[in-house]
């Protein structure tokens, strides 16, 4: 019995998925750089304020509806920025569709991604825990405060020469 294969046009899910076919992906894609461009240009919102930017579009299967995530800075502009957005959403639509092929554009749905917040917050904390340990990460040291190995696996010590000998 021959194993059965996943058809060339899926790739591994994306949001907890199995499969997303290809033209989802595509169709998010077109849609997120249209966006992005208009955003780039602002809203005549006045709740529309900070650094705007798309973290990711997901279009659903029946290809109605588009999950548009957008991460703001400063964070505490997010909510009124996502505010503007969703007011806007009808517009947005027809900007997607007048500057992309797509003849049918998914209705908008806007929702705040604070997980590159988050995720600054955790790096701060562990560099404030880093410099309270006294340990100080620099350019050649890993993640972990650690030097790095050379190729060899071998660690480079202090007294290792740094450059060749000049032999004149």
């Amino acid at each position: 019995m021959t194993e059965r294969r996943r058809p060339a046009t899926s790739l591994p899910g994306i949001a907890g998925r199995d499969e997303t076919p290809i033209r989802l992906l595509q169709w998010a894609s077109v849609i997120r750089r249209a966006l992005q461009q208009r955003l780039s240009e602002g809203l005549a919102d006045p709740r529309f304020q900070g650094l705007v930017s798309i973290v990711s579009v997901e279009v659903s299967p029946d290809e109605q509806r588009a999950l548009v995530r957008v991460s703001v800075s400063p964070a505490d502009r997010g909510p009124l920025a996502v505010s503007a957005l969703r007011s806007a959403a009808a517009h947005l639509r027809h900007v997607v569709r007048d500057e992309s092929a797509l003849r049918h554009v998914p209705r908008l749905d806007f929702i705040l991604d604070e997980s590159g917040h988050r995720q600054m917050t955790v790096e701060q904390a562990i560099a404030e825990g880093l410099r309270r340990e006294g340990i100080v990460p620099g350019p050649d040291l890993g993640s972990d405060g650690v030097e790095a190995p050379d190729d060899d696996g071998s660690e480079q010590g202090s007294d290792a020469p740094t450059d060749q000998a000049d032999h004149t």
